[in-house]
C-alpha cells in the first residue's frame, strides 16, 4: 500500500512559523464572539496557518476525545499497512464511548482508525497505543509527546490515548489547533472524519456486526439550534470535519472545519456549556467566512520540477508542492502580495523514494524573511542500483526504519534490534548514507555494519533448500522476472533464459576449469619433485645457493686441496677414489647452471650474501 504522507508534517520548521500572531482585528467585530459561552476558542485559516480570533487560547485545559485527532495522526506515522490486521487479546475494561471489542476478533488499522475518528471509541485507542507502541501503551503516548513538542505544541502533555480524565493530561486551544491542522492534512484522516457513519459486518474475524455514527452533529444530526434570532439545523453542509470531545472536567468539545471557495477555516472550541458547543462553533466559522478572504499566492500545480539522483533508477525524481500557499486577509483591506520569494531544500533526501514521500521543501520568503515551509511531494519513485538489486532478491525491504526515542524501554529496543535484522540491508544502506557525511566517522559507521548485512544475507541463504531452487520456482522469483525483462530488453533475438541460466553455469565451468588446473599443476611439480627434479622457481633458488658453497670452495688455496686429494691417496687408495667422486658431483652441479646465473649472483656483492645469511 502507498505510504500516506501529511503534507503539513512535512514542515521542517515548527508550526509557531506558520502561525503568526492574529490578525488586527476591530473590535466591533469581535465582541459578539467575545460574549460567547464557550471558555477556549482559536479560530484559524487552514491553509496558511494564520489565527483570525482566540480566546483564552494559551490557557491551559483538557482537550477529551479531541486527543484521538493525535492518536490517530501517530498511528499513520507508524503505520505501514493500514489492512495489517490487529488481533484483540487482553483488552481491560475503558469505561466512555467504546466499541465493546472482544478477544479474538481481528480488525484492520484503518478500520480501527474510523472507530476511533468516528465513533470516538476509547477501547480502540487502548488498542491501537499498545499495537503501535510494541506492546507497550505507553511508549506510544510518548512518541505522541514527541511529536506534539515537534510541531510547536510545547504547552501540551498527553497521559493517555483516548482523553479520558487525567490532571498530567492537558492542552491549550491553540495547542490544540495547531496540532489539528497538522493532523487533518494526512489525506487519511481527511477522508475518514467526514464520513457520516461506518458499519462492520460479522465476518470469521469481527464476531459482532456494529453500525457506528459519526459523533459530529455538524454532518449528521436532524436537531435545530437558536442561531441568530432564527431556528436552523445543526447540520451544516459546508462542514466535514474533524472531531468532537467530552468529560465533566472538559465539558463539550469540537474542532471543526469548514471549507468555502478557497477557503479553509478550523474552528476550536473547547469547554462549552450545554446547547452553546454547535452554535458557538458555527458562529467562528461564518465569521471567518464573512470577514476573510484567501490569496493564493503560490498555487501547487505551478510549482512542479524534477531532481537528479546520482547512481539511481531513474536518475530523476519529479515533485509537485504539496498544497497552495495562502495568505489571509480582511475582505475590506488591499493584500500586498509583493515581496515574496521562495528557494527548495533536498538536505533530507533519503533514497529509496516512492510516490508520495516529501523529498524536500519549498522555503518561503517575505521581503527576505521565512515565513513558511512547503513540502515537495515525489510523483515517482526511485531507488539506488543497489537497492533494486538488494530488493529483486529479497533482501531489502521498502520501510524507513521509524526514528526511536531516547525514552524508548527496553522492550520497545529489543523490537527495534529485530526489525533492524529483518531489514538489514535497508539498514545498511541508511547507515552508510548518513554516517558516510562524515570522512572518519563515516568509514567507521559503514564497517561496524557490514558485519550485520552480511550476516543476514548468509541467514538468508542458509534458508535456501534445494527443493527451492528447482528451474520452475527460480523463475517464479521477482529477481528472475526482473533479470528477464531487463536482459529480454537489451539482447533481442537471444532468449533471456538461455544467458539467465547458461551464463552462470559458463562461469562455474570456467572456475571448476581452473580448479581442475590448479590441482594438476600441483600434483604434477610433486610428481617431479620426487623423481630427483624440482620447479623451476624453487631450482633457481637452490641454485644460487649452491653457487655460494662453490664460490667458498674455489676460494681456498688450491695448492692445499691438491695436497690432501694427495695424502688420502697415499694413505688409503680406495677413500682417494671416493672423495674424487665426490669431487666430481660437486663439478658436475655447478654445470647445472648457466653461466649468466653466476655472473649475476656474483653481482650481488657482500651485502647480498650478508642479508640471504
Amino acid at each position: 500500500m502507498k505510504r500516506t504522507v501529511s503534507v503539513l508534517s512535512a514542515l521542517t520548521l515548527s508550526i509557531g512559523l506558520l502561525a503568526p500572531a492574529s490578525l488586527t482585528s476591530h473590535a466591533d467585530q469581535t465582541s459578539d464572539l467575545d460574549a460567547l459561552k464557550s471558555k477556549y476558542m482559536v479560530l484559524m485559516d487552514y491553509n496558511s496557518g494564520q489565527v483570525l480570533y482566540k480566546k483564552n487560547a494559551t490557557q491551559k485545559m483538557y482537550p477529551a476525545s479531541t486527543t484521538k485527532i493525535w492518536t490517530a495522526f501517530c498511528v499513520l506515522k507508524k503505520s505501514k499497512n493500514l489492512d495489517e490486521l490487529v488481533e484483540i487479546k487482553d483488552i481491560p475494561q475503558i469505561e466512555g464511548s467504546s466499541m465493546y471489542l472482544e478477544n479474538g476478533e481481528k480488525f484492520t488499522v484503518r478500520e480501527l482508525l474510523e472507530s476511533l475518528l468516528i465513533h470516538s471509541s476509547n477501547d480502540v485507542a487502548y488498542v491501537l497505543a499498545k499495537h503501535f507502541g510494541g506492546g507497550n501503551p505507553q511508549d506510544f503516548i510518548n512518541y505522541m509527546n514527541e511529536e506534539a513538542k515537534k510541531y510547536g505544541a510545547n504547552n501540551t502533555h498527553f497521559n493517555n490515548p483516548h482523553g479520558l480524565p487525567d490532571t498530567d493530561h492537558y492542552t491549550t486551544a491553540m495547542d490544540m489547533a495547531i496540532l489539528s491542522r497538522i493532523a487533518y492534512g494526512n489525506p487519511t484522516i481527511s477522508e475518514i472524519v467526514k464520513m457520516k457513519s461506518v458499519s462492520f459486518k460479522a465476518s470469521d474475524r469481527i464476531k459482532v456486526e456494529r453500525n457506528l455514527v459519526n459523533s459530529n452533529k455538524f454532518l449528521t444530526s436532524s436537531d435545530t439550534i437558536d442561531y441568530k434570532g432564527k431556528t436552523i439545523p445543526i447540520k451544516y453542509d459546508i462542514v466535514d470535519g474533524i472531531k468532537t470531545g467530552f468529560t465533566d472536567d472538559a465539558g463539550n468539545c469540537l474542532v471543526s472545519t469548514a471549507k468555502q471557495g478557497n477557503i479553509r477555516l478550523m474552528a476550536n472550541v473547547f469547554f462549552a456549556p450545554g446547547g452553546s458547543l454547535y452554535h458557538d462553533s458555527r458562529t467562528l466559522i461564518d465569521y471567518g467566512l464573512e470577514n476573510y478572504k484567501s490569496i493564493t499566492i503560490y498555487r501547487a500545480d505551478d510549482i512542479k520540477g524534477e531532481k537528479s539522483v546520482k547512481f539511481a533508477r531513474p536518475g530523476k525524481i519529479k515533485y509537485r508542492l504539496a498544497n497552495d500557499y495562502s495568505i489571509t486577509a480582511m475582505k475590506t483591506d488591499d493584500a500586498n502580495i509583493k515581496g515574496y520569494s521562495y528557494k527548495y531544500n533536498f538536505d533530507k533526501l533519503e533514497m529509496p523514494v516512492r510516490k508520495g514521500d516529501i523529498i524536500g521543501t519549498m522555503n518561503i520568503y517575505k521581503n527576505g524573511e521565512m515565513v513558511s515551509s512547503i513540502g515537495l511531494v515525489a510523483e515517482n519513485s526511485s531507488q539506488t542500483y543497489l537497492q533494486l538489486v538488494l530488493s529483486k532478491l529479497g533482501l531489502n525491504s521498502d520501510k524507513k526504519a521509524d526514528k526511536k526515542s531516547t525514552n524508548d524501554t527496553k522492550k520497545a529496543d529489543t523490537k527495534k534490534t529485530e526489525d533492524k535484522k529483518n531489514d538489514s540491508s535497508k539498514g545498511l544502506i541508511g547507515t552508510i548514507k548518513k554516517e558516510g557525511s562524515s570522512s572518519l566517522h563515516g568509514v567507521l559507521g559503514i564497517f561496524s555494519n557490514l558485519g550485520d548485512f552480511f550476516s543476514d544475507a548468509k541467514r538468508s541463504i542458509s534458508n535456501l533448500t534445494p527443493a527451492s531452487l528447482t528451474p520452475g520456482n527460480i523463475m517464479k522469483s521477482d529477481f528472475y522476472k526482473f533479470l528477464n525483462k531487463e536482459i529480454g530488453d537489451k539482447t533481442g533475438p537471444v532468449p533471456a533464459p538461455l544467458i539467465i541460466f547458461g551464463l552462470p553455469i559458463l562461469i562455474l565451468l570456467i572456475i571448476l576449469w581452473l580448479i581442475i588446473s590448479l590441482i594438476k599443476d600441483i600434483i604434477t611439480g610433486r610428481r617431479y619433485k620426487d623423481a630427483g627434479g624440482q620447479p623451476k622457481n624453487k631450482g633457481k633458488k637452490k641454485a644460487k645457493s649452491e653457487v655460494k658453497k662453490e664460490k667458498r670452495l674455489e676460494s681456498k688455496p688450491e695448492p692445499k686441496i691438491q695436497s690432501k686429494q694427495t695424502d688420502l691417496e697415499n694413505k688409503n687408495p680406495a677413500q682417494a677414489e671416493h672423495n674424487s667422486g665426490d669431487q666430481t658431483d660437486i663439478q658436475s652441479e655447478v654445470k647445472l647452471f648457466s653461466e649468466s646465473d653466476l655472473k649475476a649472483e656474483a653481482n650481488e656483492g657482500p651485502n647480498s650474501d650478508k642479508n640471504a645469511e
